[in-house]
């Protein structure tokens, strides 16, 4: 398998952000997989730690370097189809599951379409058609997927946009985003724009005009495509980009032969109605059985991640997750103190007694939601439509072409 998360470009930049550019290892015992050492004697981990989206590796029953060591390789997913069985020595692995994953298996069907079909119903398929037309009726989108290369000074503009939509998300969710910390921004910064350049990762963006409102980072392997990290600009909420992003990336499969699109580990609704095969994620813990060093540290090993299988099952991670947004100064974007009044209105009053409003100034980019609520509502190109505001109050006038809106704060 042409895996990025074992390919060297992948295991210099992780060692150079999160190793201290020590040198990494590579064993006779484990093929296909390096390893950094750990901190305590003996026991090493496999490069990328948790930041990969699938690690395969292979056993060589023949080989002896693995004598009074421990080795933890994360994120094996079971339709890898690892078999970590290996005659004649003491070389032992446990196997922890830690999460659920979701794919979409392509294999024996010709388009995105014939999936669709047989994952939801005509009423779905409708719905997914009518949203992408209301969008592209309202906006000038485009979709654009960089995957064979892309030029520093674009990518570092695409990149921090990139950032800005993650980081208004998740204030929005009032949670932490642990991809957002300084040293895995940097670190994936670094690699994105390299992988992308060797066609072992890309980026589907989704632009209006020449905003990104939805940006998709993948890794592929030979038959695979790993969705890592995607974002929506949530102002756009009703024309659910997120589902016209899976389509472009299904039809991006099927014209590239990709067997696999796989959503990975994260339990959410999304994936249990677009994925048709669920597997497994687990952690490995291999180690010489002879060596009663060895066995006790992959017997606390796997101790610890069934604890932190079942803190996550009982949430203790999502307050966690909150608790750190708070101690970081957090705070929610976008939030109303109060909910506004909307109505239908035949038209608007008076407007040379009004005053006209710029969508794109700063200060006004909280009605954004309700525009293109309206918009969706009422498909018709943007430019088609105006806002007004009534002086010295909090009410605005949307002005489309047949139809208007008042909304009250």
């Amino acid at each position: 398998m042409n895996n990025p998360f074992t390919s060297k470009r992948f295991n210099d930049i992780w060692v150079k952000h999160f190793n201290g550019s020590r040198p990494y290892e590579s064993l006779e015992c484990i093929r296909h997989v390096s390893f950094v050492k750990n901190k305590f004697p003996k026991y090493f981990v496999n490069v990328g730690k948790n930041l990969t989206k699938g690690v395969y590796y292979e056993l060589n029953s023949s080989a002896t370097d693995f004598k009074g060591k421990t080795f933890l390789i994360y994120d094996v997913p079971s339709y890898f189809e690892v078999n970590p069985t290996s005659s004649g020595n003491s070389l032992k692995v446990k196997k922890v599951f830690q999460y659920k994953g979701f794919l979409m298996n392509l294999e024996g069907l010709k388009s995105s379409e014939e999936y669709i079909r047989s994952q939801f119903s005509s009423k779905n398929r409708r719905e997914f058609r009518s949203n992408q037309r209301r969008l592209e009726t309202c906006f000038n989108i485009r979709y654009t997927f960089y995957n064979k290369s892309i030029d520093k000074a674009t990518f570092d503009v695409l990149f921090k946009q990139f950032h800005h939509l993650l980081s208004n998300r998740f204030a929005e969710k009032q949670t932490d985003y642990h991809h957002l910390e300084s040293q895995k921004w940097a670190y994936y910064s670094e690699l994105v724009f390299h992988m992308i350049n060797e066609k072992r990762a890309s980026l589907l963006v989704i632009y209006k005009d020449e905003d990104p409102i939805g940006v998709t980072l993948n890794f592929h392997a030979d038959n695979i495509l790993f969705e890592t990290i995607t974002v929506f600009d949530p102002d756009y909420f009703k024309f659910s980009i997120g589902k016209t992003s899976i389509i472009k990336l299904l039809d991006w499969c099927f014209e590239n032969k990709v067997t696999y699109s796989d959503f990975s580990k994260g339990d959410f609704k999304y994936k249990h109605k677009w994925g048709n095969l669920v597997y497994d994620f687990e952690y490995h813990i291999l180690y010489d059985s002879k060596s009663i060093k060895a066995k006790f540290i992959a017997f606390l090993l796997e101790r610890y991640f069934l604890t932190k299988l079942w803190l996550r099952k009982n949430h203790v991670n999502e307050w966690y997750r909150k608790f750190r947004f708070i101690s970081k100064g957090g705070k929610r974007h976008n939030l109303d103190e109060h909910q506004p009044s909307i109505e239908k209105i035949a038209e608007v009053p008076e407007v040379s007694k009004l005053q006209k409003i710029d969508l794109r100034s700063e200060a006004h980019g909280f009605l954004k939601k309700y525009v293109y609520s309206f918009l969706f509502a009422n498909p018709q190109p943007e430019a088609n439509v105006a806002i007004y505001k009534l002086p010295s109050e909090d009410t605005y006038f949307i002005q489309g072409s047949k139809k208007s809106q008042k909304i009250t704060f």
